[in-house]
């Protein structure tokens, strides 16, 4: 990871080390769904066959009359979207929750819609949960459903540059569908590059930007080699016919070679193709997908749209932070360039992740795996919500009146995690003065973005350490007295850990399983998991007590002194919370029978 010393100071996520690589690997088989099978990585997701998330997107057209190219050219042209959410503002009306994602050369927003990445991503309880944010998947000019060559002008189509991408892009956002500010942009390979170019012209637009396989440079050396190859190969080859062909020219096939090389992934590659035979049938395959696919012409302005590219200028221009993730395999953008380290310096705000090579990255295509950076993602909404800073003032000084209210007789707090979701039932009758701090906790916000820094299978998962050293500082001497044990530490019960007498702060277990031999060394239950008990089971649980332990270990002072930033250099796979809140009031669990619906096997009211 690359980062320069004014950027965001909580968040350091290079994996480095064979054993944290190993970890990498077993994180990733259970996050999320992964595609693996006949899967290659590709500038973009068009050419490949995938299911389709089960999320529904409105899918519309847009157009600009007389739209000026860089070139001088001027079109009707056509800005194909789609969109899923609603868009939401704020008080003063600016919208607040749209997030802009852009495809890959050649590819369209429609790849977004499929499983490995909307499945992942867009479905209820995924990082960017169309229920959430706004999203907006336009499809580029000479792309998808777009304005581009093969509609009908051919080789009269204006040579658009990724300017133009954007310009339209913009034009589309803030005269058609009325958002004046993203909350987020992001985008794959050409997406990413765009998302730098929206750093450097719109730098007030958004809130943050994460682009993804690409770099802030201009298009040079063996990545521009390789464009000229597919360029050349179409255009040199008479049946090209200046782009007035009957059917597509025999250079298209020798085009896709090149592309196919690369963006090749030599690992995954190897794994399933690991015989002459094997080889060949991949490539033929390969070659057939792409090429039933994809237009001569369009192809040529596509990748000859990168030429003037080069945001490394304007790079200090960028004020939004930036989270820049690259892959070690990708070959498009190799890490032994060291530009991804040189230009992050340049961005006030910019962090760069490289992450390695596993068995189950993609080379240039890990970038429509969210199974894999989605935990990146993540963290960063969380780093750069709005109120950041008005949260942590309030967190830093807990004694006021809004930390000490009593808690509702019974109330249900939902928690949106990195694994998905889940909600607690708080019986206040159970440990008065336990309901009332996770209460007060819960609803200003204190769990945000905090990790389950313990968790130990076949015992507990545990939670309650700050991000932020400053704020666990600041709690260290606000410990509440403790409450009887009048419930147990079943399967699915939420006690407050304890270092002995009087020591209850702000960490709280879950049990994974019968616990209740820790009933007799006051640890007092207050709720249980009504619902994504599964959530807890999945969360990731390889680093075991090592990640922090528990109070009563000795061993928390390097987590607490170093916070999100020693957790991500050491600990990274870690699961975290999104976003904690009290949902609603509810039955008392002390009067409650137990029903179908419930999760947990038993109550924890059993004394």
């Amino acid at each position: 990871m690359y980062k320069n010393k004014e950027s965001l100071s909580t968040e350091r996520v290079l994996f480095q080390g064979t054993h944290q690589i190993g970890m990498f690997c077993q994180r990733i088989a259970r996050f999320g769904k992964i595609l693996i099978s006949g899967a290659l990585g590709c500038l973009s997701m068009a050419a490949l066959p995938s299911a389709h998330a089960s999320v529904s997107a409105l899918e519309k057209n847009f157009v600009i009359p007389n739209f000026r190219f860089d070139d001088g050219n001027e079109i009707e042209l056509r800005q194909h979207y789609r969109t899923l959410g609603t868009l939401r503002r704020d008080a003063t009306g600016r919208a607040q929750n749209a997030v802009l994602i852009m495809h890959g050369t050649t590819g369209s927003g429609l790849g977004f819609l499929r499983d490995q990445f909307a499945g992942v991503l867009f479905e209820e309880g995924g990082i960017l949960d169309a229920n959430r944010y706004f999203i907006i998947l336009p499809d580029s000019i000479g792309h998808g459903g777009s304005s581009k060559p093969s509609d009908g002008l051919r080789a009269r189509f204006p040579a658009y540059t990724y300017e133009d991408i954007i310009r339209a892009q913009h034009s589309l956002l803030t005269n058609h569908l009325g958002v004046d500010h993203l909350r987020l942009v992001m985008g794959t390979s050409m997406g990413g590059m765009l998302s730098w170019m929206w750093g450097v012209t719109y730098p007030g637009f958004m809130d943050a930007l994460m682009p993804l396989a690409s770099l802030p440079v201009e298009i040079a050396g063996r990545n521009r080699m390789l464009r000229k190859m597919i360029i050349d190969a179409i255009k040199t080859d008479p049946s090209w016919n200046q782009g007035e062909y009957d059917r597509q020219p025999d250079g298209l096939r020798e085009a896709v070679n090149a592309l196919i090389v690369m963006t090749s992934s030599p690992l995954f590659q190897q794994s399933i193709a690991p015989t002459r035979a094997k080889a060949e049938v991949l490539l033929e395959s390969l070659i057939d997908r792409y090429t039933d696919r994809l237009d001569a012409n369009d192809m040529v302005w596509a990748f000859d749209a990168s030429r003037f590219y080069n945001p490394a200028p304007r790079l200090n221009r960028i004020e939004a932070p930036l989270l820049a993730i690259n892959s070690a395999d990708d070959q498009v953008n190799p890490p032994e360039l060291g530009i991804l380290n040189k230009q992050i310096q340049h961005v006030m705000n910019g962090t760069g992740v490289v992450l390695p090579i596993t068995g189950l990255t993609r080379g240039h295509g890990t970038h429509s795996l969210p199974s894999i950076w989605g935990p990146y993602l993540g963290r960063f909404l969380t780093l750069t919500q709005s109120d950041t800073y008005t949260k942590k003032l309030e967190l830093l000084f807990p004694r006021t009146d809004d930390w000490h209210r009593e808690a509702p007789a019974s109330f249900t707090a939902r928690f949106e995690t990195s694994e998905g979701s889940f909600e607690v039932l708080v019986d206040r009758t159970w440990a008065p003065r336990g309901a009332d701090r996770f209460y007060n906790l819960v609803s200003n916000g204190f769990f945000d973005g905090v990790a389950f820094h313990r968790v130990v299978e076949g015992f507990v998962a545990q939670f309650g350490i700050s991000p932020d050293p400053q704020v666990t500082k600041a709690w260290e001497s606000l410990a509440i007295k403790d409450d009887p044990v009048l419930a147990s530490n079943r399967r699915g019960c939420l006690a407050f850990a304890n270092s002995g007498p009087d020591s209850r702060n702000t960490q709280v277990f879950i049990n994974l399983v019968d616990n209740s031999r820790l009933d007799q060394k006051g640890f007092a239950p207050f709720g249980e998991v009504t619902s994504g008990l599964d959530v807890i089971d999945r969360l990731y649980a390889q680093y075991g007590e090592s990640s922090g332990s528990g109070m009563r270990s000795g061993q928390q002072a390097p987590l607490k002194q170093g916070g999100a930033k020693y957790l991500t250099t050491h600990y990274p796979l870690l699961d975290y919370i999104l976003d904690a809140s009290v949902v609603s009031t509810g039955e008392l669990l002390s009067s409650a029978t137990p029903s179908v619906a419930r999760e947990s096997a038993t109550l924890c009211h059993a004394n």
